[in-house]
């Protein structure tokens, strides 16, 4: 009788010690510190992978506490188990997005200095591009797209000096191309226009 009472009194104190366990709530301030590190240097933008895995963890993490804490017999081992998982995620994200940005930064940087020096060759190309009545027009049109091609390098400077590197990486890029095609024109118009004069 008295094994029984004893036995009783420790399932008592087991289930008594189980229904009393509190939410991790230590583990979610460590947590939502790190997701707030990470919003903090923009992760959604520069590593939005490692991003999304850290919300779903802190998503998850918070509803097994909310399940938990529904229930009389609380156990919240799983949800500390996604807390430490979403505060790994989020200490990832907010390295890889600083990872990420720099190298956007470096890579925006290459690509205004190469679209800045295709257009002066284009400009230099286009001093020297042979003037004639028919080409006349076709010339002037190369002008005005030129000077349209520095506005949008510009435009693609502004973005870099706002931190929208993936904006100004694009748009350097695209001027690069263009004016790189108008010189490369050009120089064929001219080496066509020489070749004519020495068969004359």
């Amino acid at each position: 009788m008295k094994r029984v009472t004893l036995l009783t009194l420790a399932v008592l104190v087991l289930f008594a010690v189980a229904g009393c366990a509190k939410p991790p709530q230590d583990e979610v301030n460590a947590a939502q510190a790190e997701m707030d590190r990470a919003r903090q240097a923009n992760a959604d933008t520069w590593a939005p992978t490692e991003a999304k895995a850290a919300e779903e963890a802190m998503t998850a993490a918070q509803a097994e506490i909310s399940a938990q804490n529904e229930k009389w017999m609380k156990n919240y081992d799983k949800a500390k188990e996604l807390l430490a998982q979403a505060k790994d995620n989020a200490a990832k994200a907010a390295e890889a997005s600083a990872t990420n940005k720099a190298q956007a930064k470096t890579d925006s940087e290459a690509a205004i200095a190469a679209a800045d020096t295709a257009i002066q060759t284009a400009e230099a190309a286009l001093k020297t591009a042979p003037k004639t009545k028919d080409s006349a027009a076709d010339l002037k049109l190369m002008e005005n797209d030129l000077a349209t091609l520095k506005t949008t390098l510009e435009s693609a400077k502004s973005a870099a000096a706002a931190e929208d590197y993936k904006k100004a990486l694009e748009s350097a890029n695209s001027v690069k191309d263009q004016a790189t095609s108008m010189a490369t024109q050009i120089e064929e118009a001219k080496a066509k226009r020489a070749g004519a004069a020495r068969k004359k």
